[in-house]
């Protein structure tokens, strides 16, 4: 009979990136990455965000890429983020069908195989987003159309928080981080941005490491309280990761994490009954089509 713990398993293996998503993205990073560099002075390009961080989790969309602007091209920094953007937008409709070009806040979206991407659906890469950059000292600037001002940030101290804490719980922060993310993606996308979920991560998982179940249990009741907290960019640059979270998105989004909890509290006194196959069809419904049928 299949155990939770082994349910859990081959959750975490289902929502790895397979070599064949690695290789798809790859190919397309190149082929958005020749595009901008004929088009801009690009003094350099790096893989940024969750797919970098190795948070990314299943389906595979918008994987994040950096565009520093060389000496030719930094004097974007001195107009608007909206015509940096129009101009990344412009560049990049010259190559793709309009539909497939899509703005962002702080980016450009480029979407890739267009056969309505569903979960079920290995070895795609839904997006590559282009964001814009200039170097500022240690770290960057980029454009954000929503607040209308360049903004600081710094994905490599995001990406080292990310590495140290998962090195703190014994390398189970990152598909506990991305368990999470499955469940949000299952929910409706209810706490956005995605980044918020690693965010919160970071301050409310402590070693050491005890079960997934347990881990998910106690997580979402931290979540709960603390869901409409301002979380501030972790590299301390940048304006609040929750700033797109309105308080009734908030109050929405407790109510959910409330019931994850209670969901996850059911799974865990069933187990602890003996009553695998309802644990793992309550940890299914909860965490989605990713985690197996008992």
């Amino acid at each position: 009979m299949t155990t939770v713990a082994d349910a859990f398993e081959t959750f975490r293996k289902r929502l790895e990136i397979t070599g064949s998503e690695q290789q798809d993205a790859s190919r397309h990073q190149q082929e958005v990455r020749g595009h901008m560099q004929a088009s801009f002075d690009i003094e350099h390009d790096f893989l940024t965000g969750s797919y970098a961080r190795h948070t990314k989790t299943k389906p595979l969309k918008d994987v994040d890429i950096f565009f520093v602007f060389g000496a030719g091209d930094q004097g974007r920094r001195s107009g608007s983020p909206q015509k940096t953007l129009d101009a990344a937008e412009a560049c990049l409709r010259e190559h793709y069908d309009d539909d497939q070009v899509a703005r962002g806040r702080r980016s450009i979206g480029v979407t890739f195989e267009r056969s309505t991407p569903t979960q079920a659906e290995d070895g795609k890469v839904f997006s590559v987003d282009v964001v814009p950059a200039v170097p500022c000292g240690d770290h960057y600037e980029i454009p954000d159309e929503v607040v209308g001002e360049w903004i600081e940030t710094n994905p490599e101290i995001h990406k080292a928080k990310a590495t140290a804490k998962n090195a703190e719980m014994a390398k189970h922060w990152v598909p506990l981080v991305k368990m999470v993310k499955a469940w949000n993606c299952s929910s409706g996308k209810l706490i956005k941005p995605s980044f918020l979920v690693e965010v919160m991560a970071l301050e409310l998982v402590e070693p050491p490491f005890q079960s997934y179940p347990d881990e998910l249990r106690r997580l979402f009741a931290a979540m709960a309280d603390r869901i409409d907290d301002v979380w501030p960019d972790p590299a301390g640059l940048g304006p609040a990761v929750s700033d797109q979270m309105t308080p009734a998105m908030c109050e929405k989004a407790r109510s959910a994490v409330i019931e994850a909890e209670k969901a996850a509290a059911r799974a865990f006194r069933a187990e602890a009954q003996g009553k695998n196959g309802e644990a793992i069809s309550i940890w299914r419904e909860l965490l989605g089509p990713y985690f197996p049928v008992r």
